[in-house]
């Protein structure tokens, strides 16, 4: 958790280098990572937690005194459910209400940051790039109004270069989103490098677009959408988004129900033993669920497919395993009611 949490703080901390958010914005936005970032580890955490007790409890003949009582992995199941069972309600919550809920806040204060921001991310005598270096834009001096003096701007369309060279400049957004350094008082030159047919223009107003690109942005709204909203549009990204929330409190049930089975160790086992299969059992999980969401998203693989073919092959995992440890029949019964 500790690592997770000072990676986003640094991606942070680097935007707000960068000029893209405010220095004051830094901790309520770390605030609101820590909510996705605990709803995205809630799996992981409780299947841990689930599997070093057990595990302990074999190693202490705990687990023998229990069988021995005749309490089975039905009553242990039971039990450990009572513990699971409000997380994976509080691992819903947090994913299809909480999660999209942050990110939205977190968008809305980035947004007004950079409202505000003017020319906070533009760096006086260096050379500015944006959009992916279709725009460049040097400034000489920055006010303290937010605005720049003896400003030049170069951009690119194709195979056609505009520069430009004003007095002075600021950055506004308009309604629709769209950044523009808007340039004040200077010259226009535009055309195809190598050829003499360069075009002059003087201007009192000139706005350069440098709007950052709409796949991000897209993928941002996808983030902070509504779940419900996910589920009704039914197109493939939006449909693997919401798995993606999906996946904290179904991941962190079936997740429950297969670290029973991994944690029945010997007595004279050491601790790392079924740590390190659960490890590996993990990777191949989350490694299942990127591979399932990026097939859904490319339409490739059907909804439901997606949605309940990795818990299917976690369930039959469970299932072999608990028959290993108690047999056929007693999966059979149990499945059955007979127990």
């Amino acid at each position: 958790m500790t690592i997770v949490v000072s990676r986003k703080f640094l991606a942070i901390l680097a935007r707000a280098i960068e000029g893209e958010v405010a220095t004051d914005t830094i901790f309520t936005l770390l605030g609101l990572k820590v909510v996705v970032t605990l709803a995205s580890l809630l799996p992981a955490s409780v299947f841990l937690s689930v599997l070093m007790v057990l595990g302990r409890m074999y190693r202490d003949n705990e687990m023998t005194v229990f069988a021995c009582a005749g309490v089975g992995p039905l009553r242990i199941y039971r039990s450990i459910l009572l513990f699971a069972g409000p997380v994976c309600v509080l691992g819903a919550f947090l994913s299809l209400q909480a999660m999209p809920w942050s990110e939205r806040l977190s968008q809305e204060l980035i947004s007004k940051d950079e409202k505000g921001a003017d020319v906070r991310g533009i760096k006086a005598g260096r050379f500015n790039e944006f959009s992916q270096g279709d725009v460049v834009l040097y400034a000489e001096q920055l006010n303290t109004d937010k605005t720049m003096s003896r400003v030049f701007a170069q951009s690119r369309r194709g195979d056609e270069t505009g520069i430009v060279i004003a007095e002075s400049g600021h950055m506004e957004i308009n309604d629709a989103g769209d950044h523009f350094v808007v340039l004040n008082n200077g010259r226009r030159y535009q055309g195809v490098p190598g050829r003499a047919d360069f075009v002059l223009n003087e201007f009192q107003a000139y706005g350069v677009r440098i709007n950052p690109p709409e796949g991000s942005q897209a993928a941002l709204k996808r983030e902070a959408a509504d779940s419900l909203h996910l589920w009704m549009s039914g197109r493939p990204r939006e449909l693997a988004e919401l798995q993606r929330r999906l996946a904290v409190p179904l991941g962190t049930f079936t997740l429950t129900l297969l670290a029973v089975p991994i944690a029945r160790t010997s007595p004279r086992g050491g601790v790392w033993g079924n740590l390190i299969s659960a490890f590996l059992i993990y990777i191949i999980y989350e490694n299942l669920q990127k591979i399932s969401q990026g097939l859904l998203a490319t339409g490739k693989l059907s909804v439901w497919t997606s949605y309940a073919g990795i818990y299917a092959v976690m369930l039959l995992a469970t299932s072999v395993l608990l028959a290993r440890n108690s047999g056929w029949r007693w999966v059979r019964d149990t499945a059955l009611g007979r127990r």
